[in-house]
């Protein structure tokens, strides 16, 4: 399977998931849309996610280092930048917005490339 069409099956099951979530008002699936994306219009973890995902791209174990990049750029956001307690949960979605915003930049790229 080419890497764009797997790319657009994550998408497409992710979206699913989230309108489901909004159709049944499921809150857990609400509230972690809402912090994504309360969380993707700060510019420190925007930046970060896009430096991270350029510097690293093409190194072997791509996604794993984002992983790594994603957790401690959150910890370090919430714990030094905004200087409080951080939950698992705040963790967590700092973690998975960084992510997805190193997703949508790579599918953007593979989208550009087959163009």
């Amino acid at each position: 399977m080419k890497k764009l069409k797997v790319y657009l099956l994550i998408l497409a099951i992710a979206l699913i998931t989230i309108a489901a979530g909004y159709i049944l008002n499921i809150g857990f699936i609400k509230s972690v849309c809402q912090s994504v994306m309360n969380n993707a219009g700060k510019s420190t973890l925007s930046v970060s996610a896009a430096v991270c995902t350029f510097l690293f791209y093409g190194t072997k174990n791509y996604w794993l280092i984002l992983t790594g990049c994603a957790i401690a750029a959150a910890l370090i956001i919430q714990l030094l930048i905004i200087g409080g307690g951080a939950s698992i949960f705040v963790i967590a979605v700092k973690a998975l917005t960084f992510l997805i915003i190193a997703y949508i930049m790579n599918l953007v790229k593979l989208i550009v490339n087959e163009i």
